[in-house]
């Protein structure tokens, strides 16, 4: 209970409306609708439901996201995990990492969900006709997954599955490419750029992955809707780092990491906001300030348009949900 409060609290403070869990359990799942419905979590709650939790009850029939849902939470999508982490050596990737790991120059990470079971999963699931949404950072992982989805598509077309590709960080060019046609959409951990850019530059990647590291300037080339995310607990949740680091690409060292990959302002914003919203099918209903939509808005302390490189430094002055206010700066 004191874990959750102390969430509720920074998450207000910072400006975040909808929040999202990226693995839930059916225990997690309860919980959070349960405190939701008692107020005590006053933002929206997005549950992906964690498949190797859930396990088969959602392709047997015993699933019902009734079970889980309520007026602020809302368990839709379903979560696989194809590989680890690039940071951990555990990121699947079509060439080896830069630095050897333990001097084995030819290791270039794992998958943690074999190719052939990825597609009898993503099957199982696509035909159920759950949204996916799947973690691959390494590029080789990044392949499995499209050609999976491409395999899904195939034998049981769906007109807009909007596939979240979660962190999508070392996705090619040619990935970016077939993701569009494919219904699938990525959500990109763009702070990585800030916070592990300079190891992934001189450890993990080498300068030229590295540089096109959480690729959203080819994503836009491509007419791709994408969001940006933290996955707090691994860097802090801070939206507007995230959109900083999309705009700038400035590693905590001070390098720019990728200058190719930088995006907009406005687009930067987006992928915190709408678009982030269309990524779960709730455009209409939240993301921007539209008649008919939900009230939930905050106040910043100044324009992240008028100075881009300070718009980290921010303040948010006030936060509604449901146009109440859930946090207001003293």
């Amino acid at each position: 209970y004191s874990m959750v409060k102390h969430a509720v609290r920074e998450y207000a403070q910072i400006g975040v409306t909808t929040a999202q869990s990226g693995g839930t359990t059916p225990v997690m799942a309860r919980g959070l609708n349960l405190m939701s419905k008692l107020g005590i979590v006053p933002q929206r709650l997005e549950l992906f439901a964690f498949d190797s939790e859930f396990g088969d009850t959602l392709t047997n029939g015993e699933f019902d996201p009734a079970d889980y849902n309520s007026e602020r939470t809302r368990l839709a999508a379903v979560k696989l995990v194809a590989d680890g982490s690039i940071q951990g050596y555990t990121g699947y990737l079509s060439h080896p990492y830069h630095v050897p790991y333990h001097g084995d120059a030819d290791y270039r990470g794992y998958p943690a969900m074999p190719r052939e079971a990825l597609f009898k999963r993503v099957e199982e699931q696509h035909r159920a006709g759950y949204q996916l949404a799947i973690h691959g950072n390494g590029d080789e992982s990044i392949e499995d997954i499209i050609d999976s989805i491409e395999a899904a598509q195939q034998a049981h077309p769906v007109e807009d599955p909007r596939m979240i590709l979660i962190h999508s960080q070392m996705a090619r060019k040619d990935h970016n490419a077939r993701m569009k046609p494919l219904g699938i959409t990525p959500s990109f951990l763009s702070a990585h750029t800030y916070y592990w850019g300079d190891r992934h530059r001189d450890i993990f990647m080498g300068p030229e992955r590295a540089a096109a590291m959480s690729p959203a300037k080819w994503a836009q080339e491509y007419g791709l809707v994408f969001s940006s995310h933290l996955d707090t607990p691994v860097v802090p949740m801070e939206p507007l780092q995230a959109v900083w680091s999309q705009v700038h690409r400035i590693s905590s060292g001070g390098d720019v990491i990728g200058e190719d990959q930088r995006i907009d302002v406005m687009s930067a914003l987006r992928a915190v906001n709408i678009d982030a919203a269309w990524q779960i099918f709730q455009e209409d209903n939240r993301g921007s300030l539209e008649p008919g939509k939900l009230d939930d808005i905050i106040v910043l302390s100044g324009n992240p348009l008028d100075d881009p490189m300070a718009m980290r430094e921010l303040k948010v002055e006030r936060t509604l949900v449901g146009g109440a206010t859930i946090y207001r700066r003293q």
